[in-house]
């Protein structure tokens, strides 16, 4: 029978074996720190206020509709701040095994997970790049246990493994070399998200307060624009009212295909998924998977610059379906094979490129403000977004060409920054990713 308790696979796989140089001290995991296992929050009396219960969800995705918040109080040593260190013990070996600092406003953490308060010999930040280092390890471990999905770590785990600790100083010189890296790819992406935030800004303020930019630069509609009355009300002279499908030349749906090449399914594509979406929205590359599709799928579902995927199945009580990326020059060129998009999303054409800036930016705020709730159907759980009825009964003030352009330009300035950005993260990724375990392992020494 196999003991879950044995780590003797850690030594197997992709994981790093120390070299250790110097006066550096064999020490046990385990007593470096203080582990605090969070709460199994049971006959909790849950409100629509009070501190959030922070679980593995929160950490990856931040406080949603689907957070639960209660009024009660508890114990200080589960109660997290931000900057707290978190080790999410439990789930999925490969996507929820990790170490976090905590982000988010003040709640109560729940189980699985471990708030870790280092001791006088272990520099905060220092311990952080530790538990990087041996994720592979933990990955291992986790797998070896793994059930119907799930593994874990436990507190025997952490007491089995044996890392080298170098004095406290230079502990926090490698921390100041690895933490300095973090920092400007946080800092990049709270830039890009900051662009984002800004640019959906510009789109309400122009698009549905109708104060763009009159010919004398001022706010149209404030400044005493002409408004004409329309099925809508008041729009500015010069637009229509119609609808989404009048800016659109076709839709599609994506293609799943084999993950596996044979004779007929043998071109291969990454494929972008309803879970990917969001992580491709913010500037990242998501998590696309490797299918092989027909070759005459390929020719008609290829993505292009300038589409927008759209999810149609998925979502959840609290979050509709609904949400769409769009396809840019930058992003087709970060992957090495042709772009399509699962059968769980539609593809969708412009008639003109530059409207697609305009679309992409009025589908996400239809998206925020929960229209698309009343566009779903299905009962079972999965529920599906009827994008033939949102695009032809949901009526919009359509602007003039000129006034798209414009805000195409503005959203084009901002995408060039946001990829930018992108592409500076992913070198700090890889030079911090090669010098973490030559640090942590002693095999590059800090002079």
């Amino acid at each position: 029978m196999k003991n879950n308790d044995d780590n003797s696979n850690v030594e197997k796989g992709n994981i790093y074996k120390p070299i250790y140089y110097g006066n550096w001290e064999e020490k046990i995991l385990y007593d470096l720190a203080i582990w605090k296992n969070g709460l199994a929050f049971k006959n909790i009396n849950f409100t629509d206020s009070g501190k959030p219960v922070i679980k593995i969800a929160e950490l990856k995705n931040g406080i949603t509709a689907q957070t639960k918040f209660t009024q009660d109080v508890f114990d200080d040593s589960v109660y997290l701040k931000k900057g707290d260190m978190l080790f999410s013990w439990s789930g999925n070996p490969e996507t929820s095994i990790d170490v976090f600092y905590y982000n988010l406003p003040d709640g109560w953490l729940n189980q699985h997970i471990f708030k870790i308060q280092t001791k006088d010999s272990v520099f905060y930040r220092y311990f952080f790049y530790i538990l990087k280092y041996l994720k592979p390890n933990f990955i291992a471990i986790a797998t070896n246990k793994q059930t119907t999905g799930l593994g874990h770590v436990t507190i025997n785990d952490l007491k089995k493994l044996k890392i080298k600790l170098p004095p406290l100083e230079e502990q926090k010189k490698i921390a100041s070399i690895l933490s300095s890296l973090d920092d400007k790819i946080e800092l990049n992406n709270r830039m890009n998200k900051i662009l984002e935030e800004m640019a959906q800004t510009i789109f309400k303020e122009w698009f549905v307060n109708f104060n763009f930019p009159s010919e004398e630069g001022k706010p149209y509609k404030d400044s005493g624009g002409k408004m004409i009355e329309s099925e809508l009300g008041a729009i500015p002279e010069g637009w229509r009212v119609g609808t989404i499908n009048d800016l659109i030349l076709e839709t599609f749906t994506g293609d799943w295909g084999k993950d596996k090449k044979d004779d007929k399914y043998n071109s291969e594509v990454i494929c972008i998924r309803g879970a990917d979406i969001a992580e491709i929205a913010k500037g990242f590359n998501g998590n696309p998977v490797n299918r092989f599709i027909l070759s005459k799928n390929l020719i008609n579902k290829k993505l292009q610059i300038g589409d927008i995927i759209i999810e149609c199945s998925g979502g959840s009580p609290t979050q509709s379906t609904g949400r769409c990326v769009l396809i840019t020059e930058e992003l087709l060129t970060n992957f090495d094979k042709p772009l399509i998009c699962t059968n769980f999303c539609r593809v969708i054409k412009l008639n003109e490129i530059y409207l697609s800036y305009f679309t992409y930016n009025l589908l996400w705020y239809l998206y925020n403000t929960n229209l698309f709730f009343l566009f779903e159907n299905g009962t079972t759980g999965i529920k599906n977004l009827d994008i033939n009825s949102l695009f032809s009964r949901h009526f919009i003030a359509i602007p003039n060409g000129e006034i798209i352009k414009k805000f195409s330009k503005i959203y084009s300035n901002f995408l060039t920054h946001i990829y930018k950005k992108k592409k500076e993260n992913q070198k700090l990724d890889s030079i911090r990713d090669t010098l973490l375990p030559k640090l942590m392992s002693g095999e590059i020494k800090i002079k």
